[in-house]
């Protein structure tokens, strides 16, 4: 692997100061800490390691890379499209990339779209609605609260902070204003599903899966934290109490054989995070993710140490997934 090049598309922020705010709208861009795990595990596997901080970087210098590999930590701002971006900038320049295509980003982004994607595998989501206008409003009335309101078209809890989970239409109506005018898309309304963290790792393809795996996530001073409250911003990213602990044999077989059918059927992946809620037993989709953190400190990286791998081999284990991809028909890209 030392002979192939690879390029890192990363819009590092170059601190690791990370604003969680509810307007916040840089929560998908990659932090000092983060970048440097992702370029230093590249550089272990390819002694040609080339970062770009843009889209457009990329492109002006694309005719450098017609031959490479491009590994994608890219999050971007205000932008439906912005996890698409490099994947469909890599297919229109016929260059391999690792993780997922543009249609299964575009998926995956839209959080309701991905509710009825995974619905049709017989995965279960929370009951809810899809809010466009504040004259929608009305649509509340068939859920019960307590309800999480969140941007439809976000990731890494953005627009979702510990007041977005609200228990009256009263508080819904002043959040719903609030969410539509700062963010500027439709806002998902979903009824609150208590229950156990539980986030799926998954790396692999339909020849086979190189890693398979669930971890729960709770909090070490309150086992029963998940029962009443979100996952939101300000946990996701500044709290040093989240630990991970393996739940894969708890979940049942009918559920797993579900969310590898879903991965699956997304065609090229190489790499996924899928977070789910159980409730009595049964699996609720929270949402589906192929930009999942992949830094040392993440499911991914907990893992690793758990099957005895180093940081590096997952990133190994993801780029021969991707070149795999690319193999059987290397000169007309799927």
């Amino acid at each position: 692997m030392d002979d192939l090049r690879l390029v890192l598309i990363a819009d590092r922020l170059y601190t690791d100061n990370v604003d969680v705010s509810f307007s916040s709208s840089s929560l998908e861009q990659i932090s000092d800490e983060y970048f440097n795990n992702v370029f230093e595990a590249l550089k272990t596997l390819s002694s040609q390691v080339v970062h770009y901080n843009s889209p457009d970087e990329f492109i002006n210098n694309i005719q450098k890379h017609k031959k490479d590999l491009v590994f994608t930590i890219y999050g971007g701002e205000r932008s439906r499209n912005r996890m698409a971006l490099i994947p469909a900038i890599c297919e229109s320049y016929r260059i391999k990339y690792c993780g997922a295509d543009t249609y299964a980003r575009i998926i995956c982004q839209d959080k309701y779209l991905s509710k009825l994607y995974c619905n049709d595998f017989g995965l279960k989501s929370a009951k809810g609605y899809l809010i466009r206008d504040i004259n929608e409003v009305q649509l509340l009335d068939n859920l019960d609260f307590p309800i999480v309101l969140k941007p439809n078209m976000e990731g890494s809890s953005i627009g979702i902070t510990e007041n977005s989970l609200v228990s009256n239409i009263h508080e819904a109506n002043i959040l719903i204003r609030d969410l539509l005018k700062v963010h500027k898309q439709p806002i998902l309304a979903e009824e609150f599903i208590g229950g156990k963290e539980v986030c799926f790792y998954i790396i692999g393809d339909n020849t086979g899966l190189k890693l398979f795996s669930a971890l729960e996530l709770y909090f070490e001073d309150d086992e029963y934290y998940m029962q009443k409250h979100l996952y939101c911003a300000n946990l996701k990213h500044l709290s040093e109490k989240l630990r991970y602990r393996t739940i894969l044999d708890n979940i049942s077989l009918s559920e797993i054989e579900k969310i590898k059918a879903i991965f699956i059927s997304l065609g090229k992946m190489d790499y996924m995070r899928i977070d789910c809620r159980i409730k009595n037993d049964e699996l609720y989709l929270i949402e589906l993710t192929p930009d999942a953190h992949i830094g040392a400190d993440s499911g991914f990286g907990y893992l690793a140490s758990r099957f005895d791998m180093s940081y590096s081999d997952l990133f190994k284990s993801i780029i021969n997934t991707a070149l795999n991809y690319y193999r059987p028909q290397d000169s007309n890209l799927r």
